[in-house]
């Protein structure tokens, strides 16, 4: 008999029941006028226009939703801002407050009953909080009770490594540097980040391969290259600025090939809203061609598409000869196979790989572009470094036009991780922070996020600390993240608005409200700006200027860390001046990290500057000064009769586990989330139709895992592959199902299925809450 992991089918809790979404038809548009009309929706009532107009501008604030790049100067529209931008903004410069007189009202019991969205909603933390266990209730305190409760807990470990210090991806370079340098002064590498659940398994494929785990193109490299590959990403929904991008590689006569399991409404045709043609209702089509690959399909494509390229003899052997090492072992190990080897994995044609490898050989340069639809699969890195033999194989790196482009997802964690935030650094980084600091770095390597989950499963932690972020919720294995924060004798969290994981506090739980990126920043020193890294390694500075929320107590990042960190070891002297300026922190950052010279004098040009990148300059900084092509075994996902491969998701009206709203508009999705998209084909198969209610069920060696009241959406995607948002479908994902060189987790091809319950979403009413 099977065992049901901790969810069994019953009455669930309120944001576990049926929303009883409506199903419109899919949109074959993105952006235009309806995106343009959605972002004033949000922006005009909450504040947030004339913020707006200055993000990603210079002088204004860095954009706190995704990290793709920004334009060089002369390239900027007047507007340089989507949809998401605008919501992300709203919340922050919104009138609606979460007081004292609030946590009177609801308490900690309440609030896990709430949705993720209604617990968004509510507006900015205006003071800070803290939870004691005395009642179920939330408490004010002040700030010297809030720093002085964790720094007196702190003080009481007997083991650094009980300690959990986790960052979200919008922690800006000063406060994540000053992060780390507090975890790691305090004796531990327990420093996950948001990283580990999406790029960590770029990192731990490219790092080897080419010598440096990001990205080798700019911005520049997109508008003149002959051709993309967009492979598991959906840049509609989550880089929307990326399709003005788009629009210029169709308008320079470039191709673009997209991979994906859903055939998403960008892959069809955009409309810039800054275009006069466009708002005439002009369009530009975007995919040259479509392939609707299996999940996890992406390596045996790769494998593919090299294969033929090496049958054509389409492959640049002066570079290999030059610049790389392995070419005649991948070689052979590509040509072993047999073609239905990588049909079967695909569900592709050859035909399909023999179109796309034309499309190839007519191009002078390649870009290959990805996203989490290529880095939460059990093969995750195979499948990038095939894509890194592809680029290799060809001469397509380090060249105009051409190279590896993973989009990050949140506006600064590839910053985050160039300055610290990691579980394990390089020797030369923890020697040099010795040399700034004059105290000895722990070398023992930290926990990641799916480690540090398992530590406090396991009973190996008791005290978490998040930077930001929601934890709970964006974590896999969504009743074990519960239990486990449940566990903590201390939580902190850093926020801005609730969320969540302050529904689960722990023992102790204290909530510091945080400025955001639009609120002005005042020191000792002055008006404080903060840098980012974006997805190009850019590195810019953002610096808010909003006044709207100068009434609540409120303090900085910068100044929350320095403050404990100045209470914990006061014989440092090394705290108090970086809060005062935070040019100081970014002097030690200088101090300790290449290719941040000059770092103050810099940040003052419009635009920032470019951190050092050996792979954009043919320069592999491997141990042999070699790029090096690996050998990826292929192996395929078999799919069980009546299972499917989960992929999640996110909305087009949500980034990560922050929930903007209620409606997925491409999509056709409107006022509800917990939606199942199946293959009509798929749905006859199984007996089922839109409309229909179903649980969805893992399964895993620990037993199952169910996600119960989802509403069958029939949709466009790949036959045995079906999709939901996260972070509903989090709950499915085991806590040790996960990448094992990355420990990213699988959240892109779970195999579950679907149980009818015998009714239809026709029978319910809608639920208003």
């Amino acid at each position: 008999m099977t065992k049901t992991v901790d969810n069994k089918r019953e009455q669930p809790r309120k944001q576990n029941r049926f929303d009883n979404p409506k199903i419109e038809r899919p949109h074959r548009l993105a952006a235009g006028i309806p995106g343009v009309m959605t972002a004033m929706k949000f922006a005009i009532p909450e504040n947030a226009l004339l913020p707006l107009l200055t993000m990603n501008q210079p002088g204004g604030i860095d954009c706190p939703g995704c990290a793709w790049p920004e334009p060089p100067m002369g390239d900027r529209n007047i507007v340089e801002f989507y949809e998401n931008g605008a919501k992300a903004v709203a919340e922050e410069t919104t009138r609606r407050r979460v007081d004292p007189e609030f946590f009177e009202r609801y308490s900690v019991t309440d609030l896990r009953q709430k949705t993720d969205y209604w617990l968004g909603r509510q507006g900015r933390i205006t003071t800070p909080m803290m939870y004691d266990g005395t009642d179920d209730y939330y408490h004010p305190v002040s700030w010297d009770t809030a720093f002085n409760t964790i720094v007196d807990y702190l003080k009481t470990l007997d083991d650094p490594n009980k300690a959990i210090f986790y960052t979200s991806g919008r922690t800006a370079n000063e406060p994540a540097y000053m992060f780390q340098l507090l975890a790691r002064r305090f004796g531990t590498n327990n420093l996950p980040d948001c990283a580990n659940m999406c790029h960590d398994s770029t990192g731990k494929a490219l790092a080897p391969t080419v010598g440096l785990g990001k990205g080798s193109v700019t911005y520049a490299d997109f508008k003149v290259t002959d051709m993309l590959i967009s492979v598991g990403q959906n840049p509609g929904t989550n880089h929307p600025r990326m399709l003005t991008v788009l629009k210029e590689i169709k308008d320079n006569g470039g191709k673009i090939v997209t991979i994906n399991p859903l055939n998403e409404t960008y892959t069809n045709s955009f409309q810039e809203p800054q275009n006069p043609e466009h708002v005439l209702g002009g369009r530009t089509d975007i995919s040259d061609r479509f392939l609707q690959i299996k999940s996890a399909g992406d390596h045996a494509f790769f494998l593919a598409l090299n294969r033929e390229l090496i049958r054509r003899d389409a492959i640049d052997h002066e570079f290999l000869d030059k610049y790389c090492v392995g070419a005649d072992e991948a070689i052979a190990s590509i040509m072993s196979l047999d073609d239905k080897d990588y049909l079967e994995a695909t569900g592709l044609t050859m035909h399909d790989v023999q179109e796309v490898a034309d499309m190839v050989e007519q191009a002078k340069s390649v870009i290959v572009s990805w996203t989490l639809g290529v880095t939460q699969h059990k093969n995750s890195i195979e499948t990038i470094q095939e894509i890194a033999n592809f680029l290799l194989l060809t001469g397509n790196i380090g060249k105009p036009g051409a190279g590896t482009a993973p989009l990050r997802g949140h506006s600064n964690v590839q910053g985050d991780r160039t300055v610290g935030i990691a579980e394990e650094m390089p020797e030369s980084f923890y020697a040099a922070l010795e040399k700034e600091f004059g105290f000895t770095c722990p070398r023992e390597p930290g926990w990641s996020t799916v480690d540090a989950l398992r530590g406090m499963r396991d009973g190996k932690a008791s005290f978490f600390w998040q930077l930001g972020g929601n934890f709970v919720r964006v974590t896999s294995d969504t009743n074990a993240s519960e239990h486990a924060m449940d566990s903590m004798d201390m939580t902190v969290s850093v926020s801005t608005k609730l969320n969540n994981t302050h529904a689960h506090p722990g023992k102790v739980s204290i909530i510091l409200p945080a400025k955001a990126r639009t609120d002005l920043d005042e020191q000792l020193s002055g008006r404080q700006v903060v840098t980012v890294e974006d997805s190009q390694g850019a590195v810019h500075a953002s610096g808010g200027k909003s006044r709207h929320n100068e009434d609540l107590d409120l303090r900085s990042e910068v100044e929350m860390i320095g403050e404990i960190g100045d209470r914990l070891f006061p014989e440092d002297k090394y705290w108090r001046p970086m809060i005062d300026d935070y040019s100081v922190v970014r002097n030690h950052i200088e101090a300790t990290i290449p290719g941040f010279d000059d770092y103050n004098e810099r940040i003052k040009h419009p635009g920032g500057f470019l951190l050092p990148n050996g792979p954009r300059e043919r320069k592999f900084t491997t141990a042999d000064g070699k790029a090096h092509l690996t050998v990826n075994k292929l192996e395929v996902l078999h799919v069980p009769e009546g299972y499917f491969t989960l992929n999640t998701i996110r909305s087009h009206d949500q980034y990560n586990s922050t929930i903007y709203g209620l409606n997925d508009r491409y999509r056709g999705i409107k006022n509800g989330r917990r939606v199942v998209f199946v293959n009509p084909q798929d749905c006859y198969k199984q007996g089922l139709k839109g409309g229909d209610l179903v649980d969805i069920v893992s399964v895993a060696p620990d037993g199952e895992r169910r996600a119960p009241n989802f509403r069958v959406v029939e949709y466009d995607t790949a036959m045995g592959c079906v999709a939901a948002y996260m972070p509903e479908a989090n709950v499915l994902i085991p806590l040790d199902s996960f990448v094992e060189k990355s420990h990213t987790p699988i959240s892109k091809s779970t195999l579950v299925r679907l149980e009818p319950l015998g009714v239809s979403a026709h029978d319910f009413d809608q639920d208003a809450d």
